[in-house]
C-alpha cells in the first residue's frame, strides 16, 4: 500500500475548502460521501463521475440528513468547485475544453452539465477507494472531520435510499428526483 498517498488523501479530505459565509457549507463532504457511496455498491466501476439523476438523488438524500438550512443542496457548485482540492478533475465535453482549463468559475445547474461531460479522480484515490478497508478508512477521515459523532448515522445512510422526513428545504428544481420510499 502506499502509506504516503493514502495520507495525502486523508490530509485533503480534512482540509477541503468550503464555504464558511453562512456557516461551514457541507456540500463538498456530502458529494463525496455520494460518491463514496456509488463506489461502494458499484454503481461507479470507472474512474468517471457523471452528474446523473441518481447521484443528485443520493446528494440530496444525505443533505436531507446532513445538510444546512442556510445553504441550497445544489450538486453543481460542489461538483464544479471539487477540483480545488487538486484531486477531482474534469473531462470536458467537445467544445468546452478551453472554458474548462481558462479557470472561469460554472455557477449554474445547466452551465456544469453542458460543460462537463464527467469528473473523475486521481487515479490512486479512486483505487483507494475501491478497495473496501481503505475505502472505510478514508470515509472515517471525512466523517471525523466534517460530521463528528455521526459516523452510525452515516452507516444508516448508506444503507438507505430513504430521505429524512420532511425536506422542507428541498428546492422546485430537486424536486424530481426527491421520491420518498
Amino acid at each position: 500500500m502506499k502509506i504516503e498517498a493514502l495520507d495525502y488523501y486523508a490530509k485533503k479530505f480534512q482540509r477541503l475548502r468550503v464555504d464558511r459565509a453562512h456557516g461551514v457549507a457541507p456540500h463538498k463532504p456530502i458529494l463525496l460521501l455520494s460518491v463514496i457511496e456509488h463506489i461502494q455498491c458499484r454503481i461507479i466501476t470507472k474512474n468517471q463521475i457523471y452528474l446523473e439523476p441518481k447521484l443528485i438523488q443520493t446528494f440530496l438524500k444525505y443533505w436531507s440528513y446532513l445538510g444546512s438550512l442556510n445553504h441550497r443542496p445544489d450538486i453543481s457548485r460542489p461538483f464544479f468547485h471539487m477540483r480545488s482540492g487538486k484531486f477531482w478533475h474534469f473531462w470536458a465535453n467537445s467544445g468546452y475544453e478551453h472554458l474548462i482549463s481558462s479557470g472561469v468559475k460554472l455557477k449554474t445547474f445547466a452551465e456544469v452539465n453542458r460543460a462537463i461531460r464527467y469528473a473523475y479522480l486521481d487515479e490512486d484515490l479512486f483505487e483507494f477507494l475501491c478497495q473496501p478497508d481503505i475505502r472505510g478508512s478514508l470515509t472515517a477521515v471525512l466523517i471525523s472531520r466534517w460530521f463528528p459523532g455521526q459516523h452510525a448515522l452515516i452507516e444508516e445512510i448508506s444503507q438507505t435510499d430513504r430521505f429524512r422526513e420532511p425536506p422542507a428545504y428541498l428546492p422546485e428544481d430537486f424536486s424530481e428526483f426527491y421520491s420518498p420510499q
